[in-house]
């Protein structure tokens, strides 16, 4: 098991938000996105207040996307994408 910790900005406010992910490598080095690479945040700023998803894939890169509440409320997925970045990588 490897403890990615990464930092995403909030794809509404942009505020920084830093978090982990417990993950698994595959034989060729990679990670493992078949069983853990998504976590939720709930923005901190007190004008945002809304949840997004952080995802990151095989080969380390970072992205957060809007939940799919926010396509309710008119803001499309793909207009919103913001990406962020792997800060340390703990072995375990």
């Amino acid at each position: 098991m490897v403890l990615v910790k990464y930092e995403a900005c909030c794809p509404f406010c942009k505020t920084l938000h830093k978090g982990e992910i417990e993950m698994k490598y595959r034989k060729d080095n990679k990670f493992n996105v078949r069983y853990n690479n998504k976590n939720d945040h709930l923005c901190d700023n007190e004008t945002c207040k809304k949840t997004f998803t952080v995802e990151i894939d095989c080969v380390g890169n970072v992205v957060a996307i809007p939940t799919k509440d926010a396509i309710k409320e008119g803001e499309f997925q793909w207009e919103k994408l913001v990406e962020g970045k792997i800060v340390k990588t703990i072995n375990n």
